[in-house]
């Protein structure tokens, strides 16, 4: 996007052997499994433009069970009145509390609001339904327990895309992977790999970054795009900087590929109650998605997810392995484990005390502009809008 604009000649340090982050795709024969990254919803509209324009086609997700029924029966067994007068009044409270955030200086009322966790703003509501939406939307996808999640974060990511891709059944994944989009997308770009940054110093007039061989670039303008914690540990982080990076908790979230037998084969999805309703225990089994067979690695192949918690890596595939055996299956082998650094939790203290309006403040200030998960949201599509916006920022400023 920067690029495009014609104003700016940006490089990418990337500190991995391959771009993408946490859109990790793993390649075996005819298998593609999607680690991180997965779904697109109608919120991706511009990585969706782009998979057109490089003719990457995509595929819908398959039926999806919730505790062993079809998923919309249980949204629809919440509280309150029918689903579409839940999903207007949802939309209208969410739209007008975002007016108000979006203030230049938002009313304290409107800022506690937001604070609040988004199970006690659906239930004051009356939007039962929605918040059944929520336990597969928000926590089975790691974004956090309903009673913890602060409420302007749930609403970010539960926009009405969301909702509507997820009742419409119309969530996708490229056929190609996330991997290999990423690849095409950064091709043409200067994306240096293996250029971990050790240091940042903007100290002088322009910024000057070091990278692990102890080789430094200089460039007018950087932006952070990696956690504003791990940023703070190389540079001489001002006090907005530092008091945004101690305004989040990182939650941890693990994936991993897995070969089974005797476990489901006729759904493409398989999401558990018993391990997202608000009190139930970290590193139990949140959902588990069937990626093919492949005799090689052990059977059928299946991408589980679960919340870390303070778990270590083998605690996690004790747990894993139990949680299958509970339902009736075998694990035959654990083809690869991602433990991802996930989902910035923005604490309530600090959204009351001003977070939002902080976040916004900071952009440009000492030639450093940010993004990422703590500034939108850890989901593409959020990311990917915000930075649109950004650059737009960005370029107007610069001219």
């Amino acid at each position: 996007m920067l690029s495009e604009t014609g104003a700016f000649d940006p490089v990418v340090f990337e500190a991995l052997s391959e771009p993408g982050g946490k859109s990790f795709t793993y390649y075996h024969g005819q298998n593609v499994v999607e680690m991180g990254t997965c779904y697109a919803t109608f919120s991706h509209r511009i990585t969706n433009r782009w998979m057109k324009e490089l003719r990457m086609p995509m595929s819908p997700l398959g039926d999806q069970r919730f505790e062993g029924d079809d998923f919309m029966k249980f949204v629809k067994s919440g509280d309150g009145p029918a689903l579409p007068l839940q999903v207007m009044r949802y939309w209208r409270d969410k739209q007008k509390l975002e007016n108000s955030l979006n203030a230049d200086k938002p009313s304290q009322a409107a800022l506690d609001e937001a604070a609040m966790p988004i199970q006690d703003w659906l239930r004051a509501r009356k939007l039962g339904k929605i918040e059944n939406f929520m336990l597969r939307s928000t926590t089975n996808i790691a974004y956090g327990f309903i009673d913890e999640v602060p409420t302007v974060q749930a609403l970010r990511w539960n926009d009405m895309n969301l909702i509507f891709t997820g009742l419409l059944k119309q969530l996708k994944m490229p056929v190609e992977g996330w991997g290999e989009f990423w690849r095409r997308i950064a091709h043409d770009l200067d994306v240096r790999l293996n250029s971990r940054i050790t240091a940042i110093d903007r100290s002088g007039a322009r910024p000057t970054l070091t990278t692990e061989d102890g080789t430094t670039h200089s460039f007018d303008l950087i932006v952070c795009a990696i956690p504003l914690d791990e940023f703070t540990r190389m540079t001489n982080a001002t006090e907005l900087e530092t008091s945004i990076s101690q305004s989040v908790d990182w939650n941890g979230y693990t994936t991993t590929l897995l070969a089974a037998e005797g476990w489901f084969t006729d759904v493409h999805v398989e999401a558990f109650k018993d391990s997202v309703v608000p009190g139930a225990a970290r590193g139990q089994l949140l959902s588990a998605r069937h990626d093919g067979f492949e005799a090689e690695l052990g059977g059928h192949l299946y991408l589980a997810g679960q919340l870390s918690g303070d778990y270590t890596s083998s605690e996690l595939q004790e747990l894993l392995r139990a949680g299958v055996e509970k339902r009736g299956a075998n694990v035959t082998n654990v083809i690869l484990q991602k433990m991802w650094k996930y989902f910035a939790q923005y604490r309530p203290e600090a959204i009351s005390g001003g977070l939002l309006t902080d976040m916004r403040s900071i952009q440009g200030q000492n030639s450093t502009w940010y993004t990422g998960a703590i500034f939108s949201h850890e989901a593409v599509s959020h990311i990917v809008n915000f930075n649109a916006d950004l650059v737009r920022n960005m370029h107007s400023r610069l001219q």
